[in-house]
């Protein structure tokens, strides 16, 4: 009787350790589970932290980044600086976030636009980023911006910095300077006729349909691109 009981007995014996090594089979496991876990937890938060340290590098070097320097006023928008334009803020150079290829040349910045506007709008475009529309002083300003037309919008037409508004046949700069004739690039003189507008053909463009870039009078109503000229410190 006492055998049989032992062997019954038995078997209870070896279940009982084989039970307790399987729960530390599954405790271990758990552990290793949850190393796993947390490991690759840390792993996905380096990598999505030097993911937002690249792209906050690439934003700051690609979108905003600023090249030294500063508009200067001048007489051409020494009025958009004053009481009336006091609450305007200053805008970089060469803010590079801006809708316009910016170009840097002899202490100043050329600021070709990808857009058109009339004469008036354009020019108040070039008065908001601390310059105003080119005035061309030299053969080599014009062949500057010549090949500079032909590389970004080549075939537009750009407005300069050159009306006849205030009076029929005065060609002023938007500094008040009378134009040059020996330095002046016109494609034919200017004639005021434009059938489609009765005030005539007021306002300059450089025309980049024709070799050299040269000018062209047309109505300052008509949509353009631009050439803005921001002198900087």
């Amino acid at each position: 009787m006492s055998e049989n009981i032992y062997i019954n007995t038995l078997p209870r014996h070896n279940l009982g350790s084989a039970g307790k090594d399987q729960d530390k089979k599954c405790v271990s496991n758990k552990r290793k589970g949850v190393y796993t876990v947390v490991l690759l937890s840390v792993l996905l938060f380096l990598s999505l932290l030097a993911t937002a340290v690249l792209a906050y590098l690439y934003y700051t070097s690609n979108t905003n980044q600023l090249i030294g320097c500063k508009p200067v006023t001048n007489s051409s928008n020494l009025d958009y600086y004053t009481t009336a334009g006091v609450n305007k803020p200053l805008l970089p150079c060469s803010y590079k976030g801006l809708p316009e290829k910016w170009v840097q040349d002899k202490g100043r910045f050329y600021v070709f636009s990808n857009y058109t506007m009339d004469w008036i709008s354009s020019r108040q475009r070039c008065q908001d980023l601390g310059g105003d529309l080119v005035i061309i002083n030299s053969s080599e300003e014009q062949e500057f911006l010549a090949q500079k037309i032909v590389t970004f919008n080549a075939m537009a037409l750009h407005w300069i910095g050159l009306t006849d508004q205030q009076t029929e046949g005065v060609w002023l700069w938007v500094d008040n300077t009378t134009l040059n004739n020996n330095i002046s690039w016109w494609i034919f003189p200017p004639d005021d006729n434009d059938i489609q507008d009765p005030m005539g053909e007021d306002c300059a463009v450089i025309n980049g349909q024709l070799r050299g870039e040269k000018w062209g009078d047309i109505s300052c109503l008509k949509m353009q691109r631009s050439i803005c000229e921001v002198p900087c410190s």
